[in-house]
């Protein structure tokens, strides 16, 4: 790999129920507030190379200044997420990396033999899953430096957070 990736920002968990995994991480680990996003719009999804109609939710919670999130697809369309489950039932499905060029690094990724399985935007912010087959999957995601500020802070606000309303669904 290459350090222009930075540091792991995130542990992507594939899951049956949002709701349901939030509490159980919560009871389990303490790990909160999880902000959960029962249906998240897709600016576009493309898996395989090919477009996907996925109606997934995410729910997201920090432990330190590591994201972990947790993905439910709603329907049987085309995904990684449905492959994963279908073959390994629920469980830590990608690590994730937030590198300052994105389109710089998922090149070098695609040129030392990683090939591009999963694509998409949620709000501009582009990601792609990248593997080689013999390892994890890897997770680059686009975030703009607003994206990385508001990150830190809400870094920052699970730091002080009091326990109160561990699950907050949109």
């Amino acid at each position: 790999m290459n350090n222009n990736l930075g540091p792991v920002g995130q542990l992507g968990y594939v899951v049956n129920d949002l709701e349901t995994s939030a509490w159980d991480w919560f009871k389990r680990t303490g790990i909160g507030p999880w902000t959960v996003i029962s249906h998240v719009t897709l600016d576009y999804f493309n898996y395989q190379g090919k477009p996907s109609e996925v109606d997934m939710g995410i729910a997201m919670a920090f432990s330190g200044s590591m994201q972990i999130e947790l993905i439910q697809q709603h329907n049987e369309a085309p995904s990684m997420y449905r492959d994963f489950l279908e073959i390994s039932g629920e469980g830590l499905q990608h690590v994730c990396f937030y590198p300052k060029d994105y389109d710089t690094e998922l090149k070098s990724l695609i040129s030392k033999g990683m090939e591009s399985i999963q694509d998409g935007a949620i709000g501009g912010m582009r990601f792609a899953y990248l593997t080689d087959g013999s390892g994890p999957v890897l997770e680059i995601g686009d975030i703009p430096d607003s994206v990385r500020e508001s990150r830190e802070k809400n870094i920052a606000s699970t730091q002080k957070w009091d326990g109160v309303d561990p699950v907050r669904v949109y």
